[in-house]
């Protein structure tokens, strides 16, 4: 019973990052959406729009490298 105990719970806590970062992902993916529409404006509200989501997307990508790494071997 333990032994099925520390399965579940190590199946759990490889599949809360994977669903962190998916959520990260779909945030990121929405910015983005919402760069591209801001810059089919032009107005100088938008371009400082553009400038705060892009640093915003920034962050959330770190947080996605630093949850998910890149390279499998730098675990």
């Amino acid at each position: 019973m333990l032994t099925a105990f520390f399965k579940a719970a190590t199946a759990f806590f490889k599949a809360v990052p994977l669903f962190a970062a998916s959520q990260l992902n779909k945030q990121a993916d929405d910015l983005e959406d919402e760069i591209y529409s801001l810059g089919l404006d032009g107005s100088p509200t938008s371009k400082l729009r553009i400038e705060q989501l892009a640093r915003r997307r920034g962050r959330i990508l770190e947080q996605i490298r630093f949850i998910r790494p890149a390279d499998p071997d730098s675990r």
